[in-house]
């Protein structure tokens, strides 16, 4: 590499028609300054596209590289006959978590099987966060939150439905 370097310190002086040795070392330096940035770059790529090739590779997976553990499903609302809560109470609305219910995020799971804050996919429902429990989610059972009763009266049961655990 210092061979080569030097080779095109030379010719850059060359044509450069540099006149002092205080230049060619300059010159030289700032060479082998470009040098150092361009293998820093060079090195970045080659971790930026390793992290691309690992995402892909994650993103690429079928359905059948993940364990899947199948798991009931029923949906609950912030309605009274599912919770037992009427919108007056200081709780209503609250998950055990202690944090609000939200369609598209919470889900109540037995904390014994999925633990409070464990990320999950559900195969037809998408990603939901174990935020609640309840007094019937045992075992194997999941309750998807709703905003609506309606919804969740909609959304009835289901059984045998591939749940893959994110974090």
């Amino acid at each position: 590499m210092e061979v080569l370097l030097s080779l095109l310190l030379a010719l850059s002086i060359g044509q450069a028609g540099l006149e002092s040795a205080n230049q060619a070392r300059e010159a030289k330096n700032t060479t082998k300054v470009e040098s150092v940035k361009v293998e820093k770059l060079v090195e970045s790529k080659k971790v930026a596209q390793k992290e691309v090739e690992q995402v892909k590779a994650t993103t690429n997976k079928s359905n059948d590289d993940y364990d899947w553990v199948y798991f009931e499903l029923t949906a609950y609302s912030n309605h009274e006959n599912s919770t037992g809560k009427n919108k007056g109470d200081a709780d209503y609305g609250i998950t055990a978590s202690g944090e609000k219910t939200k369609e598209g995020v919470t889900i109540a799971a037995d904390w014994r099987v999925l633990p409070k804050g464990t990320r999950v996919y559900i195969d037809g429902v998408g990603e939901r966060v174990v935020q609640d429990k309840g007094g019937d989610i045992k075992n194997k059972r999941i309750d998807v939150y709703f905003e609506s009763e309606k919804e969740a009266l909609n959304f009835g049961r289901r059984k045998h439905v591939k749940v893959r655990i994110i974090d």
